[in-house]
């Protein structure tokens, strides 16, 4: 692939040298040296221009987020793609203190824009689905799916309910995560918009807050959650209550299931990934989803 028409698609400076493979997760990404600077290039596997409408009303409201280059094109070969400037910074740390920027930044980021009623649709969960990919072709996560599928729809059934039941409805980055966030010398920040659009405020105040909580930890860490509820209540956001906050953190982790036994099935690419880590890993995860919800609810407790 030649760099030179990377750059000319999508409206950036001259390259200087080739194209680099970076990640493949949820999409796949390159670094490019041009004669402006070091860009990460993402693939965008759907075109959601709302997202991106989203992303630039989150930037006039200064959340700190990565800065876009030049403007969205198809690229041969790999197609619909955008460029952003690179980043000097790395992950979150254990000894990184950001429960009140995150706090913060999530009660800025949901005072944006109001959104119709949110659903758990973006999951793709729906039961009959969860049925079809039990009496598809025997795969190595087919005895543990038959042995858990009522655990399965449970859970989904607690994730919808949980959404069913909030009112607080806003547009919003929907993957707030440690692996989403950043640390650079000007502070942390927050990456990969491709998922922005409507959701609940306080569910995904609840996930964000549990995932600093446990990270680095075998359990979520009262005082990191005491600190970013604060500070998104101090900066006008709601306080999230109700056994099911930590619902939509279910519905994550069956999405990605999802997408695993998607992945085995040949229903979607799975890229450079090993398929056998694949299935191993669905297996696991579905083992895990009675005790992984019992935490949950159990967890919702250390919110109150």
């Amino acid at each position: 692939m030649r760099p030179e028409r990377i750059t000319q698609a999508l409206g950036l400076p001259d390259p200087v040298g080739e194209l680099t493979p970076l990640t493949y997760s949820s999409s796949q990404t390159w670094t490019l040296e041009t004669t402006d600077g070091r860009v990460l290039l993402k693939h965008l596997p759907l075109d959601r221009p709302a997202a991106m409408a989203f992303e630039r009303k989150a930037r006039s409201a200064a959340i700190a987020m990565p800065t876009p280059l030049g403007h969205p094109a198809h690229v041969d070969g790999i197609g619909l793609t955008r460029a952003y400037a690179w980043i000097d910074g790395r992950p979150v740390g254990e000894s990184d203190d950001i429960a009140a920027w995150l706090g913060e930044t999530l009660a800025r980021l949901h005072a944006i824009e109001p959104a119709d009623r949110a659903g758990p649709d973006w999951y793709h969960l729906h039961d009959e689905r969860w049925h079809d990919w039990l009496h598809a072709a025997e795969r190595p996560w087919t005895p543990a799916l038959r042995e858990h599928l009522p655990d399965i729809l449970a859970a989904t059934d607690w994730v919808a309910r949980a959404f069913a039941d909030t009112a607080d409805h806003v547009t919003t980055h929907r993957d707030i995560e440690i692996h989403n966030i950043m640390v650079t010398a000007a502070g942390p920040v927050l990456i990969d918009w491709d998922s922005a659009g409507p959701d609940s405020a306080g569910l995904e105040t609840a996930h964000a807050t549990y995932s600093l909580a446990t990270h680095h930890r075998a359990g979520p860490d009262r005082a990191t959650i005491r600190c970013v509820l604060d500070a998104y209540t101090a900066n006008g956001g709601t306080r999230p209550t109700g056994t099911g906050i930590l619902a939509r953190r279910a519905g994550i982790r069956l999405g990605r299931l999802a997408e695993r036994l998607r992945m085995s099935l040949g229903e979607e690419p799975a890229g450079p990934r090993d398929l056998t880590g694949i299935e191993a890993r669905a297996e696991a995860q579905i083992r895990s989803i009675p005790a992984f919800t019992r935490d949950l609810i159990r967890y919702a407790d250390l919110f109150s």
